[in-house]
């Protein structure tokens, strides 16, 4: 690994390995003031434009990119939709996980307890060229008010998570075509490609979702 850039929000570096050419790792702390965060993105996206390699963010974002990323649903933020334009903007797609879902709480009880699925990954297409399998395992939360996130780059689970399969039984239900529809709007994406992979991830959860609310998750 070889060191590029060094803040309190994000650390990059550069990585030599196989297969293909070098590509660059963000580890990434995002800020939670509002004007930071607008002046973080403006500057990644900035940064972005200048890089046409391979590129994954990985780390702590301190927002949501989707309402039910958040176990109190009260939607999304003016912070959080910044966010969620400079990821689209530069060409980033959500690293599947498997695991715990909400990665971090706010330490109280009852009530006030909160959940929010805030440490994620991302990655260009580029990246994803050269580790198609990748996913993201959210682990078990030791002393920290976070869930430690465990890359593999080339898919080994070890939750054994079922994968996604659609059930034909699914187009008997008229309801189906409806839950299909509203996930495939639910955005777009600048590039094509990143906006396939997107609409098929969004489909893809609420279709899950809809199976075990109406099939008892057949």
């Amino acid at each position: 690994m070889e060191p590029i850039t060094l803040s309190k929000n994000i650390i990059s570096l550069l990585v030599f390995s196989t297969p293909g050419s070098p590509w660059r790792l963000s580890a990434i702390y995002g800020p939670c003031n509002y004007s930071a965060k607008r002046a973080f993105w403006n500057s990644l996206s900035s940064e972005a434009d200048c890089f046409l390699g391979a590129w994954l963010f990985l780390g702590n974002f301190n927002r949501i990119c989707d309402r039910e990323d958040r176990s109190t649903n009260r939607g999304l933020d003016g912070g959080s939709r910044i966010m969620c334009e400079a990821l689209d903007n530069v060409g980033m797609i959500s690293i599947i996980s498997s695991g715990f879902y909400y990665t971090w709480f706010n330490r109280r009880c009852g009530r006030q307890q909160v959940n929010s699925r805030i440490d994620r990954g991302f990655a260009n297409e580029e990246w994803w060229s050269l580790f198609p399998n990748a996913n993201l395992q959210i682990l078990p939360q030791t002393t920290s008010d976070h869930h430690p996130q465990l890359l593999s780059c080339f898919g080994h689970n070890m939750f054994s998570k079922r994968p996604f399969r659609f059930e034909a039984t699914w187009v008997e239900d008229c309801r189906s075509y409806w839950v299909e529809n509203h996930a495939w709007a639910l955005r777009n994406h600048l590039r094509p490609s990143s906006r396939l992979l997107n609409k098929l991830q969004d489909t893809r959860r609420a279709l899950s979702r809809w199976n075990k609310d109406q099939f008892g998750n057949i």
